[in-house]
């Protein structure tokens, strides 16, 4: 498992998949999924999607695309 993560770190092309489409998307989709449990009722789990997992997948993104710059740039020199 650890050498299949070291390999998935190492590829620019997983990191693009997942830091400019995944990673949004799932933001989006609990965002979303959030914003209505909030107005149909479910306040309390509603603010955990807004403020916890949108948050996790928003940033996660931005990390993994830090990565895949850097991954980039070493790849040039």
């Amino acid at each position: 498992m650890k050498e299949a993560l070291k390999a998935l770190k190492t590829n620019p092309e997983a990191l693009f998949v997942l830091g400019y489409m995944l990673f949004p998307l799932f933001a989006l989709i609990f965002a979303g999924l959030g914003l209505f449990m909030v107005l149909t009722g479910s306040k309390i789990m509603g603010l955990i999607l807004l403020l916890v997992f949108t948050q996790v997948f928003a940033f996660g993104s931005l990390k993994l695309v830090g990565m895949r710059k850097a991954l980039l740039a070493d790849g040039n020199k």
